[in-house]
């Protein structure tokens, strides 16, 4: 990306955890939000997600990272 892309990440969405999640539990619309900043993954892959069983801890807070999708 360039500095100016990476400048204006900060304005989009990306995929935050909403609430403590633990491994093996379910992404719902409750634990896992599109919120800004953009640094974690793009929105478009919140309905892949959704329904799918967490391989790991994750904490209230943390960004989903495009890497962690399958």
């Amino acid at each position: 990306m360039t500095d100016k892309k990476m400048k204006n990440r900060r304005f989009a969405r990306s995929l935050y955890i909403a609430k403590d999640i633990k491994k093996g539990e379910m992404f719902t619309e409750e634990n896992i939000r599109s919120v800004r900043p953009g640094f974690g993954a793009h929105p478009k892959y919140l309905e892949k997600i959704l329904g799918t069983k967490a391989e790991k801890d994750y904490r209230f807070g943390d960004r989903f990272e495009t890497e962690e999708i399958k």
